[in-house]
């Protein structure tokens, strides 16, 4: 049947990296880092991944907002946590602002999580 050979195909997002293990990788590959500059990072890989798999299309990115659902997940967890650095964003985008957002910088858990 024409329907049955997609079974299973339909809805989700199948990245061939999952968001979590990069992060988790990332961290311990680079140290502390924050949301923005992960993010940008996991695009770029999955960019990578694509050109290398002769992909006509790149990989759906995920947005940022679901970024930093997953960090945040993983903070929960108890597999990574605020290293206590906080700086300000120097984007471009931000010049002339009065406040501008703080950049915060996460680590692997000290210690091996829970």
């Amino acid at each position: 049947m024409p329907g049955e050979a997609k079974r299973g195909q339909r809805g989700g997002n199948r990245h061939p990296l999952s968001s979590r293990g990069f992060i988790l990788e990332h961290l311990a590959a680079v140290g502390p880092d924050y949301i923005t500059s992960m993010h940008r990072a996991y695009r770029a890989e999955l960019d990578r991944l694509a050109r290398e798999n002769g992909r006509r299309r790149p990989y759906h990115k995920p947005r940022y907002q679901s970024f930093l659902v997953i960090v945040h997940t993983l903070v929960k967890d108890g597999l990574i946590e605020f290293s206590g650095r906080e700086e300000e964003a120097d984007s471009p985008q931000f010049v002339g602002w009065h406040t501008k957002p703080r950049r915060r910088y996460y680590r692997l858990k000290l210690g091996g999580g829970r």
